[in-house]
């Protein structure tokens, strides 16, 4: 079990999927909603506070990645989850919460939909800024602002998981880490990375990701 959630097989189809709250405020609920939107026949259980689904497959993504043949994802099945993730984020947003940053264990792959299922980076946003009382443990896939967080009480937009999302894309299509020892590489060396992708959707949604500047980021797949 995944100390983050749960997923459990009720059935050849059946699943259920519990999400456990990490005490910053009620994010569970919120989560369960931008799943319902992603996941066809989604049923909330209000005696279990989990839902149920039902679906033929159910991989972490770490998993699905490491099966594929390339041990990386195709750019159609990149795009489809970059759209998917984006949408789930958004909808989380407008909800109230974000990500400070993304861990692959936090997503899993439901038939082919790609959907956030942890909500252990996720924090509420007070006006646009994601609040730090107490340390954190900072996600494999992070960003300036989460690294650059060294003292407490502390604020980051919470536009920063935009960077993190970023990252995590550059991993899933070209194996590639933009993380050297907690430092972010530089713009050089992320050109040098992503450069071959110029005139892709994939490439110009990273480039929007990536801003330096936090208030230029945006989720964009065109």
């Amino acid at each position: 079990m995944n100390k983050n959630y749960e997923i459990s097989q009720i059935n050849e189809f059946t699943h259920s999927l519990k999400i456990y709250g990490d005490g910053d405020g009620d994010t569970v609920n919120p989560m369960y909603k931008t799943i319902k939107k992603m996941v066809k026949s989604v049923q909330y259980d209000y005696e279990t506070v989990s839902i149920f689904f039902s679906a033929e497959e159910v991989k972490p993504l770490k998993e699905y990645i490491l099966n594929s043949s390339k041990k990386s994802l195709s750019y159609n099945i990149c795009i489809k989850m970059i759209d998917e993730l984006t949408k789930q984020m958004v909808h989380l947003n407008k909800l109230g919460y974000g990500f400070y940053g993304i861990d692959i264990s936090d997503i899993m792959v439901i038939d082919d939909t790609f959907i956030f299922c942890s909500c252990k980076n996720v924090m509420p946003i007070i006006e646009n800024e994601l609040k730090f009382y107490a340390p954190i443990n900072k996600p494999y896939f992070s960003n300036p602002e989460i690294l650059k967080l060294t003292t407490l009480p502390g604020t980051v937009n919470y536009k920063c998981a935009y960077y993190s999302l970023g990252t995590l894309v550059v991993f899933c299509f070209l194996k590639e880490y933009l993380l050297v020892v907690n430092e972010i590489k530089s713009s050089e060396e992320i050109e040098n990375i992503i450069g071959h992708l110029n005139n892709t959707k994939i490439y110009w949604f990273i480039k929007r990701c990536l801003e330096e500047k936090i208030d230029k980021r945006v989720l964009l797949l065109i």
